[in-house]
């Protein structure tokens, strides 16, 4: 069985591009989320700029990436 029919049977919502990301436990101040406007899950390594732009720069600077910030598809 697939994973999302999965989900979806578990009363999970499917995944909207552009929606918001659900609120995490533990999620607030020092944290950040970055949506991506495309199928399937980013990965560091995945070879997409965006992604890997914000992830570098978090890891070499400790910089947050901006509330809200969505990746394009590539």
């Amino acid at each position: 069985m697939l994973a999302s029919a999965r989900s979806q049977r578990a009363g999970i919502p499917k995944a909207r591009p552009g929606a918001p990301a659900p609120r995490r436990a533990g999620a607030g101040r020092g944290s950040a989320t970055v949506g991506y406007d495309g199928p399937g899950h980013v990965m560091y390594l995945s070879g997409k700029k965006c992604p890997i732009e914000h992830a570098t720069r978090y890891l070499t600077t400790l910089r947050l990436p901006r509330p809200g910030t969505v990746c394009p598809a590539e």
